[in-house]
């Protein structure tokens, strides 16, 4: 186990240190580009002599000692890291086999804007295409990638039993299948097992992500992860360590964290067709203005190049390298006002696109805190409470809490794991668990209640049965408006999938109007789930709040964690964190992500159409001497129309919550 948690650890600082590395050197770039802009626009525009910048300057000597000729070895300074930085990550691009990539068409269309003597515009948009790429990073990368919590959570060591019968500590990883250990009360569960002896009560929120804990008895498997509450349970280990089951939900964190890591950006999605495009229109205008030319350069020839030239600096991806990330961070401050934080663009796009959401039902649909379902006689549930009150099983807060007032003294008290309590209360022995206690009490008349959900019998040892007790997790007040505001979003078909008994996984289901329900799944059975549905070609939500949820969170398109009360693992692998488990903020994010697409997709059509509007009008030649200047207002222009246009989400409304 040491081998495998130092691996991982080793390769989780390396890409940190890596990534801390590039943050450091765009935050550089950044600083000294924006130093040069500033200062050689100062020196170009307060020069008394030479206010625009031109090739043909340098044939004058007087423009070497002007301020102009400052400014212009300013841009250059200012420029060529710059220029370098993104031909590096152009090249990084190349590698990968992406020949056409906004890096590409980025160093194209600067350095035609540079050959054309439009230096703040070249400088100015890789600048800012340096401020997109640091905002993307910073919110799709925050959390990913982290695990330690799933690793703390390991056993760290196993009390294994020789063939002497003396106990020995071992690491888990040197057990064998066929080994006996004992597993002592407040202790992990180190391998999957079968119990040879005792009977205990474990904590399975780790496997399951059910914060009842589940009573075991001889012959009964318990899982790795589980915590034993209880007694002394001696297992028989049925599955070496790296085959049980929590090292296989690390696993499948592991193995979903690296398949998503290779989403492609947006941009970049586009930028492969949007760049060939450019470039090729720019190189055919060229060949064929100069061939009309008669490839004589000073007769056509050199307006042609100009011509081509003012294309690239219309065609300068900036009103969408600035704007699309704008619209994406303002659809992601939007949110983060309201509580939802939405980590990077790639989650906004698929939870717009999204038709399929899944459920774990545990602190999710539910509170994962347990109440009394029926009323009961005062006088029962006084002396119930009173029994309760000396027990630290969950269901007792759900008997004790429904009675504040003064208790009954409880002499003898004894626990019974796996089946209940009993005590003294004014000289009469009361049992209080499930039905089996109650028949091995001697228990007259039994009656078993007709319930999906937990019962606690209360009755005389050796005597009649006096009162029932149906407690259930409780259902979140919002959580039947929520699903039906998901609907109305668009998602075509609501799931839940739950480790708990599939009884009552159905009728929590049937409560808040979930289409289908599933219970009494394991992580890998979620996971398999949800990769068929995936395969089905559904774009599929899953919101889960524990340890066990994190593979399915991974695998899923969108993977969302109630932050409130969510595990650590959880948020770390989620897309999207609800931060204060409300679940209506589903449905608003839901909203706000297609309304953040309609945005990006308008920029893009209204930067394409203006872009080949002027572009024609340079072609055509109506534009004169004026090209370039037109190019460069035009482009300037767009780029403040489509960011006006992405920053009308920051005044965005929410629709299903109410402030």
């Amino acid at each position: 186990m040491s081998c495998c948690c130092g691996c991982c650890d080793h390769h989780h600082h390396h890409k940190e240190s890596a990534e801390h590395n590039e943050k450091k050197r765009n935050i550089r770039l950044l600083i000294w580009g924006s130093l040069c802009l500033i200062v050689a626009f100062i020196l170009q525009k307060t020069d008394p002599t030479y206010k625009d910048i031109s090739w043909a300057l340098f044939s004058q000597t007087d423009f070497y000692t002007s301020r102009a000729f400052g400014a212009f070895i300013i841009y250059t300074a200012g420029y060529l890291p710059l220029f370098i930085f993104i031909g590096i990550e152009a090249v990084e691009e190349l590698k990968e086999g992406n020949i056409f990539n906004e890096n590409t068409l980025m160093l194209v269309a600067t350095a035609g804007a540079f050959a054309i003597n439009e230096h703040p515009e070249s400088l100015f948009v890789i600048l800012f295409s340096i401020i997109g790429e640091m905002l993307e990073e910073y919110a799709s990368n925050k959390s990913r990638g982290s695990i330690k919590k799933l690793v703390n959570n390991m056993p760290l060591f196993a009390h294994y039993i020789n063939t002497n019968g003396k106990i020995e500590e071992k690491e888990p990883s040197e057990l064998q299948v066929g080994d006996l250990i004992e597993i002592r009360p407040g202790e992990k569960v180190a391998v999957d097992g079968k119990v040879i002896k005792g009977k205990s009560t474990l904590d399975l929120s780790s496997i399951n992500g059910e914060s009842l804990p589940r009573d075991i008895n001889e012959n009964e498997l318990i899982y790795s992860g589980s915590v034993n509450l209880t007694s002394v349970l001696t297992i028989e280990v049925i599955k070496e360590f790296k085959d049980s089951t929590l090292s296989k939900i690390m696993e499948l964190v592991e193995d979903e964290e690296s398949k998503k890591a290779n989403t492609e950006r947006f941009i970049t999605k586009f930028a492969k067709v949007y760049t060939p495009i450019v470039l090729g229109i720019a190189i055919i205008v060229f060949l064929l203005g100069f061939g009309l030319s008669s490839w004589k350069w000073n007769e056509g020839g050199k307006d042609w190049l100009y011509r081509s030239l003012s294309i690239l600096l219309i065609s300068c991806p900036c009103s969408l390298v600035i704007a699309i990330p704008i619209t994406f961070f303002s659809g992601i401050g939007s949110a983060s006002k309201l509580g939802i934080l939405i980590k990077g663009s790639i989650a906004l796009e698929n939870l717009s696109k999204a038709d399929t959401i899944t459920f774990d039902k545990t602190g999710t649909i539910t509170k994962g805190t347990f109440k009394l379902l029926n009323s009961v006689d005062e006088e029962y549930l006084k002396i119930a409470a009173s029994l309760e009150s000396k027990s630290t099983h969950p269901l007792s807060k759900a008997i004790t809490s429904s009675y504040q007032k003064q208790l009954y003294d409880v002499e003898d008290f004894k626990n019974i794991p796996g089946y209940g309590i009993k005590g003294v209360i004014n000289n009469k022995t009361y049992i209080i668990g499930n039905i089996q206690l109650l028949k091995d009490s001697n228990v007259n008349n039994i009656k078993e209640e007709d319930t999906p959900f937990k019962v606690l019998y209360l009755a005389l040892e050796n005597g009649e049965q006096i009162a029932n007790f149906i407690i259930a997790d409780e259902v979140k007040d919002e959580a039947e408006i929520s699903i039906q505001n998901l609907k109305e979003e668009g998602f075509k078909t609501t799931v839940m999938l739950s480790g708990d008994d599939e009884k009552i996984v159905k009728e929590i289901a049937s409560q808040v109007h979930i289409d289908e329900a599933l219970g009494n799944l394991l992580p890998a059975d979620k996971l398999s789930n949800i990769k068929q549905r995936m395969n089905e070609n559904n774009r599929v939500v899953f919101v889960g709040d524990g340890i066990n949820d994190s593979p399915s969170i991974l695998a899923a398109d969108v993977g969302v964690a109630m932050g409130g009360l969510g595990s650590d693992a959880a948020i770390e692998a989620s897309d999207i964190v609800i931060m204060d488990d409300n679940l209506k903020k589903l449905p608003e994010a839901k909203h706000l992500a297609k309304k953040t697409l309609s945005i990006a997709k308008l920029i893009i059509a209204l930067s394409i159409t203006l872009k080949v509007l002027f572009m024609s009008l340079v072609i055509s030649g109506v534009l004169g001497s004026y090209a370039m200047i037109v190019s460069g207002i035009s482009d300037t222009g767009v780029m403040l129309i489509c960011i006006l246009i992405a920053l009308t989400l920051t005044f965005y409304k929410p629709k299903h919550l109410k402030n």
